[in-house]
C-alpha cells in the first residue's frame, strides 16, 4: 500500500487558494466539487475533502452539507485572525495598537480628503447625517439612542476613510486594526459617557467636514485630536492598558 503523504491535502488547499485570490472562485461561489478536485489535482476523494476543511478552518470557505463549500464574502476576518495571533506571540499590548493607529489613520484622513470619489463622499454623508442624528438624541437626553447609533458611525467611519484613500491595502488594515481594538477595549473598558460621546462624534464630525470639502491638512489634524482623545479616555478609564492583547475565542 502506498504510503498516505500527510502533506498533500495542505498543497492542494494552497492550489485552491492561489485559485480564490485570482478570482476565479469570487466569493459566494461554490468551489468544484471532491471529485472534481480530485480530477483536477490528481488525488483522492479523501485528500480534496481534507483541503477543503483546511481551508474552512481558515475562515475562507464555509461547508454546507450536500451543497458544497462557498467561499466567504468576508474573508478580512481569517487575516484579522492570523493577525490577532501575530500580535499576541509577540506579546503586542493594547498600547501598542493606539500608537499605531496614531502614525496610520491620520495619514489615511489626509489621503481620504484628497482621493474620495463621489459615491464615497455621499456614503460618509450619511455617516454624517447618523452622527446628527445622535447628538439630536443627545440634546434630547436619549442617551440610549444615541449610544445605539455610535456603532454606525465608529468603525464603519474608519473603514470608509480606509477606502477613500484608494490603496486597498489601508481599507483592509484600517479593518483590521479598529476590530481588534474594539474587541480588545470592549472586554475591559466600560461604556461611554455622554460626555464621552459628545466629544468622539464630534471629532468624527470634524473629520467628515474636512474629507467632504477635500482639506487633508484638516482631516489629518481632526484625526490626530480624536485619536489622542481616544488614547486618554482609554488610558485614563483602565490603568492595565499595558496588558497583553487578549484572543477573544467565541463560545
Amino acid at each position: 500500500m502506498p504510503k498516505y503523504d500527510d502533506g498533500l491535502p495542505f498543497r492542494v488547499s494552497q492550489q485552491l487558494l492561489r485559485r480564490i485570490m485570482r478570482k476565479e472562485f469570487p466569493p459566494g461561489t461554490v468551489l468544484p466539487s471532491e471529485r472534481e478536485i480530485g480530477e483536477t489535482y490528481s488525488v483522492s476523494r479523501p485528500v480534496a475533502r481534507e483541503a477543503i476543511k483546511l481551508l474552512a478552518a481558515r475562515g475562507l470557505v464555509t461547508v454546507h452539507p450536500r451543497q458544497g463549500a462557498t467561499v466567504g464574502h468576508d474573508l478580512t476576518g481569517a487575516a484579522g485572525e492570523a493577525l490577532l495571533l501575530a500580535f499576541h506571540q509577540a506579546d503586542a499590548v493594547q498600547a501598542d495598537l493606539l500608537h499605531l493607529r496614531l502614525l496610520l489613520e491620520p495619514q489615511v484622513a489626509g489621503l481620504a480628503a484628497s482621493h474620495a470619489t463621489f459615491a464615497q463622499q455621499r456614503r460618509m454623508s450619511i455617516i454624517r447625517q447618523h452622527l446628527q442624528t445622535l447628538h439630536a438624541a443627545l440634546d434630547a437626553d436619549d442617551f440610549e439612542r444615541a449610544h445605539a447609533l455610535w456603532p454606525q458611525t465608529d468603525q464603519p467611519l474608519h473603514v470608509l476613510l480606509g477606502e477613500m484613500c484608494q490603496n486597498a491595502v489601508f481599507k483592509v488594515f484600517v479593518e483590521i486594526i479598529n476590530t481588534i481594538l474594539w474587541t480588545n477595549t470592549q472586554e475591559v473598558i466600560p461604556e461611554m459617557s455622554k460626555e464621552n460621546l459628545r466629544i468622539a462624534s464630534n471629532h468624527h464630525l470634524a473629520i467628515c467636514d474636512a474629507v467632504l470639502i477635500g482639506d487633508s491638512e484638516a482631516a489629518h489634524a481632526a484625526m490626530v485630536s480624536h485619536l489622542e482623545y481616544t488614547r486618554d479616555h482609554i488610558f485614563s478609564r483602565h490603568n492595565q492598558l499595558h496588558e497583553l492583547i487578549q484572543i477573544v475565542i467565541d463560545a
